[in-house]
């Protein structure tokens, strides 16, 4: 038995695999997530705990301020795309066919109604 030398090249046999670049991309925007959300965590506690003692009405007064306001959006607005995107990848490693399609549109759907909800309610709190 004598060993051909094969004609086919390393690339044919990862081919249709996907593209690295989307894991990067996605792997990026997780990263710059985590590190906006250390200041905004801390920004959110430290108000949470300042309206903790406050009733409703110094509440309202409090978060139609707009720099309380900002920091809440920001930090619920960066918190779920985090958690959008830290679900899609473990979608992505442990779900197959079907399942993931529908495991990511579903995802994406609970990521953006609870996103939705959460601004509807701190612009609800400090602006109505």
């Amino acid at each position: 038995m004598t060993n051909k030398p094969s004609l086919r090249t390393p690339l044919s046999s990862v081919r249709h695999l996907g593209s690295a670049r989307l894991g990067t991309e996605a792997v990026w925007r997780q990263k710059v997530t985590a590190v906006a959300l250390i200041p905004l965590a801390f920004s959110f506690v430290c108000l949470a705990l300042r309206l903790v003692s406050m009733d409703y009405p110094d509440v309202r007064a409090t978060m139609a301020r707009p720099l309380p306001l900002m920091f809440v959006l920001a930090f619920v607005i960066t918190g779920i795309v985090h958690m959008q995107i830290g679900m899609r990848s473990i979608i992505d490693d442990y779900l197959q066919s079907h399942k993931r399609e529908w495991a990511l549109i579903a995802n994406t759907l609970i990521a953006a109604a609870l996103g939705f909800a959460c601004v509807v309610a701190a612009l609800r709190i400090g602006l109505g």
